[in-house]
């Protein structure tokens, strides 16, 4: 399958026109079909067996769209063994709020074959992809069911046409430009990191610390970019001796924040921005990071067993380093 392959999970039966799916962008499909009478539990452990470890996209017709909002509620809720739903796809003109609440990437079209296809394109391009070897171990009882909810809802993509709801679309484009300074993500596809920052102020999610005599990360962010706007440049290299400034408390007075002030939010933005892009399940994989994989579903912690530089355990996966040897185990 391509890199950018997409597992649909169809509850209609035959999803018209993508035997033949030639569009790179989209990648090739694998098509699992499900009877929606069997319910949204017996659905989820089908879709468990399956294992699919790429990105897949729910169908559903007419008749099972409730079903779907009940699939897409317990998988995003962390049901076990599945992990990788990036979009639903649902026969029909209206798109159910119980769908659109959890902010999956979705249509509701007559065009069934054709939709899947053009939002498997649009998914492939807005967010960064999940190793298999990574979504595995995501999906395995090795991951407590909150956190594999957790790391399921960071995995969805941005959508590209977002709204700011704490700052203004002007603050927001310059939270971008800053986002590509601080933390640079290369090519291809990218988290909307200063998206993720709006929504968490937004929702007082921060980690609550802040320099003693700034105000509320609402208020700080908004005059932060304001006093930050006065002084932004255009160009890479120019942004980049501008933050500098910034950070060393260098940049010119301004009517909204001092020197000072605007480098002691700016420390926080920093901060922010590196937290939310290290929250995402594709970032722990790049830095190879498994301790989300510890807590398990069963009676005790799963902990690790293999602690050693350059050393791995058998689930983690292999770019991690060599097979180490455990109790009772030879490498």
């Amino acid at each position: 399958m391509s890199a950018n392959a997409f597992a649909v999970v169809s509850l209609r039966g035959d999803v018209p026109q993508l035997d033949d799916a030639s569009d790179d962008s989209a990648g090739a499909f694998r098509q699992i079909t499900v009877d929606p009478a069997l319910g949204a539990d017996a659905l989820i452990e089908e879709i468990a067996h399956a294992e699919i470890t790429t990105p897949w996209i729910l169908v559903a017709g007419y008749d099972d769209h409730r079903l779907a909002e009940d699939l897409v509620e317990r998988i995003l809720g962390g049901a076990l063994g599945v992990f990788g739903l990036a979009g639903v796809v649902l026969e029909g003109t209206v798109i159910p709020d119980g769908i659109r609440e959890h902010e999956v990437p979705a249509a509701a079209t007559e065009d069934v074959g054709a939709s899947v296809r053009d939002l498997a394109a649009d998914i492939a391009a807005w967010g960064p992809r999940v190793p298999e070897a990574w979504a595995r171990i995501i999906a395995s009882s090795r991951t407590d069911a909150a956190m594999r909810a957790t790391l399921a809802r960071r995995a969805l993509a941005d959508d590209p046409a977002y709204r700011p709801t704490a700052l203004t679309p002007a603050q927001l484009a310059l939270l971008r430009d800053v986002a590509r300074r601080i933390v640079p993500q290369g090519a291809g596809a990218t988290i909307d990191l200063a998206a993720r920052l709006d929504r968490m102020i937004e929702a007082e999610e921060s980690d609550g610390w802040r320099p003693t005599g700034m105000s509320s990360d609402v208020e700080a962010y908004r005059a932060g970019l304001d006093a930050l706007a006065a002084i932004w440049m255009r160009g890479p290299a120019a942004q980049d001796a501008v933050i500098r400034q910034v950070i060393d408390g260098e940049a010119p007075s301004g009517t909204v924040l001092t020197p000072d002030q605007l480098s002691l939010w700016f420390e926080d933005a920093r901060n922010d921005l590196a937290r939310v892009w290290l929250s995402h399940p594709a970032s722990l994989a790049r830095v190879g990071y498994t301790g989300f994989a510890t807590g398990g579903t069963g009676p005790e912690p799963a902990g690790y067993l293999v602690l050693a530089a350059g050393e791995r355990e058998e689930w983690e996966p292999e770019e991690l380093g060599r097979l180490g040897a455990a109790k009772g185990r030879t490498a």
